[in-house]
């Protein structure tokens, strides 16, 4: 499909970087949509407010509402986070991509993954069988492009106090990126426009595999 996914921490470049690509596809005469998708979505996002409210759930897992999900109800959180993971795929990636669009998602499903596993404390996830037939969906984008820096400079960009969690959370984006076999772009010592120039090599070589099947 004609989506170009770029995944990782914040911090790593990559709104720049979809910023940068999107110009260059629309002035090229592209027709381009650009997309991205966080970790909670619709049901489970109206729930997780409803949750914080409840001494029970409060929490840092999940920063952005303030709860934690208990151990007895991870799996089932984890199922409803994939449930409404889904329409989103749909609507803002895939029926895009197949309507004509080259499709630029800033955030993509490895995001998704990482996200949820994350906020459930469950560093397995990405093994489960439904964050599998996600990042087999995923593997159909014509490009993944895994945006990442060193933990020294990650933590600079984003003024993070607490280098621990953003050590696992790049081990988990470091997992996923091997295993669907991402192309790897380390912004720590490049310009955008040495990112850039990166970025339109692996089109190239992509658009050169096509052509040679």
């Amino acid at each position: 499909m004609p989506i170009i996914c770029f995944f990782g921490p914040d911090g790593s470049g990559k709104s720049t970087l979809v910023r940068a690509l999107s110009k260059r596809l629309d002035r090229n005469g592209f027709k381009v949509r650009l997309s991205w998708m966080r970790g909670t979505h619709t049901f489970t996002s109206l729930l997780a407010r409803l949750l914080s409210n409840f001494n029970a759930f409060k929490g840092s897992n999940n920063p952005y509402y303030g709860i934690t999900i208990p151990r007895s109800l991870k799996r089932l959180w984890q199922l409803l986070e994939f449930a409404s993971a889904l329409p989103i795929i749909l609507l803002k990636f895939t029926l895009p991509s197949m309507l004509g669009s080259w499709v630029v998602a800033e955030r993509y499903v490895p995001d998704f993954i990482t996200w949820v596993s994350l906020t459930t404390n469950d560093q397995r996830y990405p093994e489960s069988v439904e964050a599998r037939f996600l990042l087999a969906l995923s593997s159909k984008a014509h490009t993944q492009i895994y945006v990442t820096a060193t933990l020294v400079e990650l933590s600079k960009r984003r003024r993070e106090t607490n280098p621990n969690s953003l050590g696992e959370q790049l081990k988990i984006y470091d997992g996923i990126a091997l295993a669907i076999c991402a192309q790897r772009l380390d912004t720590t010592n490049k310009s955008i426009n040495e990112s850039l120039e990166k970025v339109l090599s692996i089109q190239q070589v992509k658009a050169m595999e096509k052509l040679t099947r």
